[in-house]
């Protein structure tokens, strides 16, 4: 199988619905739901372990790849969102946790063409437990990652770069610069489903050039660009 099903973006999330392919050991700035219907997906963690079963949640930053006979969902949240807060808070502290299909807080399986509305009420960001100084740093970079640099965006609110790092960390749960390569890969992502070309898809997100956003995306999704893009062509 290859990487040919459809991808669809919300204001707090991802997802990705079709067969799945090769990937290599990769890691997130978000939380990742992996759903398969028909078999058993498997998640192999960085230690060659897999783990087998209808559903995961796999924790941001847990270097994994996913492994699939049949068709797939994979579904990536902001970290900060409800529905990733809910269920980090009721499921097991695992980095791979099994899921309960039949306790999902959304219809399963899904499919592209209702998961949308439901992930869209479900995942609204709740960043208002934040720090105000980091909040006004996620504001600003969030719809231009490209734009501004850690340094200036520290600048810009009264704290020094590595202040807000720790900060970040501390709050939001990932580092901040992981979290803004996936903003900017996430912008690089819209470009190639509007029609871009790789190299104006890098353009977009921000990334220095095109081997910068190929080295980006393999190693928070595990596959290229070009890959990608099979999947993201015309859609949005």
């Amino acid at each position: 199988m290859a990487w040919g099903g459809q991808f669809v973006f919300g204001d707090a999330f991802a997802a990705y619905f079709g067969p799945s392919d090769d990937n290599d050991l990769h890691e997130h700035a978000a939380y990742q739901i992996v759903l398969s219907a028909e078999a058993d997906a498997i998640v192999i963690d960085e230690t060659g372990d897999q783990h087998a079963g209808r559903g995961f949640l796999i924790r941001p930053m847990i270097p994994h790849a996913v492994q699939c006979d049949s068709d797939i969902a994979l579904i990536y949240l902001d970290p900060q969102s409800g529905i990733a807060l809910d269920l980090a808070n009721r499921l097991d502290p695992d980095d791979i946790a099994a899921l309960d299909l039949e306790d999902m807080p959304f219809r399963v399986p899904p499919n592209s063409d209702d998961l949308f509305a439901q992930l869209n009420d479900l995942s609204v960001s709740t960043p208002s437990n934040l720090d105000a100084r980091l909040e006004a740093v996620l504001a600003e970079l969030r719809d231009e990652p490209g734009r501004w640099s850690i340094t200036e965006a520290a600048a810009r609110v009264g704290l020094s770069e590595s202040r807000l790092r720790v900060l970040a960390r501390k709050q939001f749960g990932v580092p901040l610069s992981t979290w803004l390569v996936w903003r900017k890969l996430e912008c690089s992502a819209k470009a190639l489903a509007a029609g871009a070309s790789l190299a104006e898809a890098a353009f977009a997100g921000g990334f220095s050039d095109q081997a910068h956003f190929t080295r980006a995306m393999r190693r928070m999704f595990g596959i290229t660009p070009s890959v990608a893009s099979r999947s993201l062509t015309g859609r949005s």
